[in-house]
């Protein structure tokens, strides 16, 4: 029997021990139907079954939900109080489940429940504290009251921990106050009554504290508008003032302090730096200090910050305040941050134009309390208008700029069907071309990217001005709002672009001395054997175990290997250089081979090899790491790496650790022999005996690794290899074949091809990728290739192209990939992943390709709700922090050219780098960390390192893409 059909019989149901009987209580669900949606863990896992919802299984956590949609007028039952009958089975860890209801206005409000022990019995709980409807714990968007009258949907969710969930429910419901309800309610407002008073006190030791006008006080940067009726504050707290590194000049009194091996100088009773030293200097001599980054800055007082009467805007309050506060620097080792606060005051109507508004802060921290908007609004920069900040060649196919808002606090926004947009000249203002606002996304829409959600938790618009051809820089200017950042609209955009990221891989080099011109900052050689840094050959093979393992240290013969340098550091840091890098080094390759005459005359920013084209001798510098690294007998190691990551507080060139090269392994070699196999092809052009080394080279390693392969096959422990070597394989054979035009490399190619099945797919995870292999046997000479499989690559290729087009169709900004299980992480968000719209233009010259390709590139340019490229030195507002160790030690700014990761999908990767969420930015930020839409969850902060952090092998595609709309014809 229900619990409503309970009351109508005049059953009188006990409620908690002293048993309370009162009026019928209203039953949200007593789950006589299935879950109309679940989501997170709960997924396909929890279910409705004999009328009791069954929150267990295996991978059911706390971080899950699950409900239904209605329709509900609950505004009779305001004063009465949610419940959950529930029973708590023995394996159960969740702590509190949430009941939340959603309005037609999409303002979401949720009730906790206190799990009860595992029992036998079902019991009721009450929402914590007793609490109303009208009173919930929570609401999603601040200042906007819940519409109890239009009730359109229910959830029952978890605490969000990753504990077991081991619960049965058998109704969800309101039960009019009875005694012990009122009695809840009445302690609650006890102690919300102390916890104001405290929390009174407190802010106004604060307030008095961090005074209105003190030097350190947060400063307001930017006044904009972001709608016609909403005014955005941007408000910077704090800063970081950078490490110094110089030799270590000691002091009487100074001490040491030895911590997981660091050397930390203590001075005056205070940890003030790191003391380092390299592998090459005296045992346990640390000549140079790298002193402890500082914090300086006083934090804005958000709790004045958030009341809209602490503001006035000509004479008027808005109507609501929202706020967004994200990390924008980490002092280190401190660990505190520096704040960017944006401020949204939601006025009562559209602001005016054509004159300034005066906006005056009282009781709020800030340095100067007034400021003013500016009342030429086509001038002022816009946070909601996004636009691509490497530009357009006048004949791209495809030229747009978006808008859209996340207030944070506030919520989505949404702007009104018939605004306007135009393209102006940046310096006169002249208009150029008109056109119409589209929405593309609505905030109760999904996308589809390797899941579906709405991944920037608002209305998307999209504005296109595909047909502006003109050179020249412009803005874009949305109707009352303001404007973009200015772009250019010329001819050499993508060759810059292109220029920028060939500048990092400059900025990664390893074993030489690095200084202007040619970098972007004074660094001695690292990791140069010639220097006493240790380097020793180990046994230990990458097919042996990951590339972290403990065993390539302990299994070192002790034997230096003294041509063991070069190559670019893989990261931020240093200590690995792998052969999986030299996949930047292929794109570089391709770009020549495709396009002979651009790249053959361009000029880079590198010492110049006589006869040789830079983009050519940038890739050589990279290969001749490996190739010195190459065994007599032809075998070609994974890399060089350190037994573990670099100490805290240490630079590249004085760091403390021995590095160790792996021994050989037939992965490696395949694909060292396909990347010195293109090289050699090439040099035949430029320099024919350098290309018969690289051959000679390629060809040993092949010879190595196929011998290796024999034996492996004939010890029947060949399919013991990774998926993957089959590929490399593959790859090698096809460019082998091409540079020496020996059939024997045509039938190793055909082997393993997936190309005898005219169906193929070139891009099957786990069994075969081979899009590089069958690209290469298109470029082939047609008098070396079989026509059947020529075509068929064709077809894969193209087909590859269009599964892209595809993925882009289906979100907002265009992102890319063929790839439609691609992780959304590690360079998902700042790469353009179009790798295969370019080859399959290339090859059809079909524009749909090019189109496709351009867009491609949107989100990674500034298309993006955080309008920032994620590049340094790229557009208008990179990255300034990215992880990169030896030059935030020295103290001065990040070099030009990292990619860093970008952006990632924690709902996907959940425990993917979640430390830095979860310790660090979800406690300050507001709104939380996890909380953020993914498309604008960047903070540029440097030491995180799913985002902030790099690898040079994830930059392939801007250099390929760039590349290839920067050459083509």
């Amino acid at each position: 029997m229900s619990l409503a059909r309970a009351f109508s019989a005049g059953v009188c149901v006990v409620w908690f021990a002293g048993g309370v009987c009162g009026a019928p209580p209203l039953v949200l669900s007593e789950f006589d139907t299935p879950f109309q949606f679940t989501y997170g863990s709960w997924e396909n896992r929890a279910s409705v079954v004999a009328g009791k919802a069954r929150l267990r299984g295996d991978g059911v956590t706390g971080q899950g939900g699950g409900g239904a949609n209605v329709s509900l007028d609950l505004s009779a039952s305001a004063e009465d109080s949610p419940y959950l009958k529930l029973r708590v089975g023995p394996q159960n860890k969740v702590g509190l489940l949430r009941v939340l209801l959603r309005d037609a206005g999409e303002q979401a409000a949720t009730y906790e429940f206190v799990v009860p022990p595992a029992g036998e019995e079902f019991v009721t709980v009450y929402a914590r504290g007793g609490t109303a409807l009208r009173t919930p714990m929570s609401l999603e968007k601040q200042g906007v009251p819940f519409d109890l009258s239009r009730v359109r949907q229910w959830q029952i969710l978890g605490d969000w921990s990753d504990k077991p969930c081991d619960i049965e429910v058998e109704s969800i419901g309101i039960i009019p106050a009875n005694a012990e309800i009122l009695a809840a309610r009445a302690e609650k407002e006890r102690k919300d009554a102390d916890e104001r008073e405290r929390v009174r006190k407190e802010q106004e030791a604060l307030s008095a504290r961090y005074r209105v006008g003190a030097p350190d006080a947060p400063v307001i940067r930017q006044v904009s508008r972001v709608a016609p009726d909403v005014i955005s504050l941007t408000i910077q707290s704090g800063r970081v003032v950078p490490s110094t590194l110089a030799p270590y000049a000691p002091q009487a009194g100074d001490e040491r302090v030895e911590r997981d091996r660091q050397v930390i100088l203590k001075r005056g009773g205070q940890e003030v730096g790191w003391l380092i030293g390299g592998a090459f200097v005296p045992d346990g001599k640390r000549d140079h200090l790298v002193t402890f980054e500082k914090f300086i800055g006083d934090p804005l007082l958000t709790f004045a910050a958030d009341q809209p009467a602490n503001y006035s805007v000509d004479g008027a309050q808005p109507i609501a305040v929202f706020r967004k506060t994200r990390a924008t620097d980490w002092a280190q080792p401190s660990k505190v941050f520096a704040m960017e606060h944006t401020i949204y005051l939601k006025m009562g109507r559209p602001l005016g134009t054509g004159r300034a508004h005066l906006i005056g802060l009282k009781g709020i921290n800030v340095k100067k309390p007034l400021a003013v908007l500016s009342a030429d609004v086509d001038r002022v920069r816009s946070e909601a208008i996004h636009v691509h900040q490497i530009g357009y060649r006048p004949d791209d196919p495809v030229k747009r700029a978006f808008l859209s808002l996340w207030m944070g606090t506030g919520g989505p926004y949404t702007y009104p069907d018939t605004l306007n947009f135009r393209v102006v000249e940046d310096m006169s203002g002249k208009a150029i071309f008109t056109g119409k606002v589209e929405k593309v996304l609505g905030m109760q829409e999904n996308e589809q990217l390797q899941r579906a959600d709405n991944f920037s938790k608002t209305n998307v618009y999209r504005m296109d001005f595909s047909g502006v051809r003109t050179p020249g820089r412009y803005r874009i200017v949305v109707d009352g709002m303001g404007c973009s950042y200015p772009f250019s609209i010329a001819a050499d955009v993508w060759e810059k672009a292109f220029r920028v990221q060939m500048r990092g891989l400059a900025n990664e080099r390893s074993g030489v001395e690095l200084a202007p011109p040619f970098a972007d900052y004074r660094r001695p050689p690292d990791f140069q054997p010639a220097l006493g840094v240790p380097v020793f050959q180990s046994t230990y093979s990458i097919l042996d175990g990951s590339s972290e393992s403990p065993e390539l240290a302990k299994r070192s013969t002790g034997q230096r290997v003294p041509d063991a340098w070069g190559g670019y550091h893989d990261a931020g840091d240093w200590n690995p250089r792998r052969v999986t890098h030299m996949r930047v080094t292929m794109a570089q390759l391709e770009m020549l081979k495709l396009f002979p005459e651009f790249f053959g005359k361009m000029t880079l920013p590198i010492p110049h090899q006589t006869g040789v084209p830079d983009v050519l001798t940038e890739a050589l510098f990279e290969i001749d790491c490996f190739r010195r690294l190459q065994k007599p007998d032809g075998g070609v190691p994974f890399g060089i790496e350190t037994d573990g990551d670099p100490v805290e507080g240490e630079v590249s060139f004085l760091q403390s650790m021995p590095a160790y090269v792996y021994a050989p392994d037939p992965a490696s070699s395949y694909y060292y022999a396909a990347v010195a196999g293109r090289a050699a092809q090439l040099l035949k052009k430029y320099s024919p005996e350098l290309a018969k080394t690289y051959r000679e080279s390629a060809l040993k390693a092949m010879l190595w690794a196929e011998a290796d392969r024999a034996k492996r096959k004939e010890a029947g422990t060949l399919k013991q290899l990774p998926w993957t070597v089959k590929d490399d394989r593959n790859l090698a054979a096809v460019i082998l074949y091409e540079l020496t035009e020996d059939p024997r490399w045509h039938e190793v190619f055909q082997e393993e091809t997936v190309l005898k099945d005219p169906n193929t797919s070139l891009f099957i995870w786990g069994t075969a990728v081979q899009r590089d292999a069958a690209f290469a046997y298109t470029l082939l000479p047609s008098r070396l290739t079989d026509p059947i499989l020529r075509d068929t690559a064709v077809d894969g290729l193209r087909r590859q192209a269009d599964a892209a087009l595809e993925y882009a169709r289906g979100n907002a900004f265009n992102l890319t990939t063929p790839d439609k299980g691609k992780p959304l992480i590690l360079g998902f968000f700042s790469t353009p992943d179009a790798i295969e719209l370019c080859r399959a233009h290339y090859l059809t010259k079909r524009s749909e390709y090019l189109a496709g390709a351009v867009q491609a590139t949107q989100f990674q340019a500034g298309c993006n709700p955080g309008n920032r490229t994620y590049t340094t030195g790229l557009g208008n507002n990179p990255p300034k922090n990215p992880l990169f160790l030896d030059t935030r030690r020295m103290g001065v700014p990040a070099p030009t050219g990292l990619t860093v990761y970008g952006n990632w999908d924690r709902k996907s990767i959940p425990d993917f780098s979640e430390w830095v969420n979860q310790y660090f930015l979800n406690p300050q930020l507001t709104p939380p960390a996890n909380d953020w839409p993914v498309t604008e969850a960047y903070f540029d902060i440097f030491l995180a390192p799913s985002t902030n952090e790099f690898t040079v092998d994830i930059w392939a595609p801007n250099i390929y893409v760039w590349g290839y709309l920067a050459a083509r014809k």
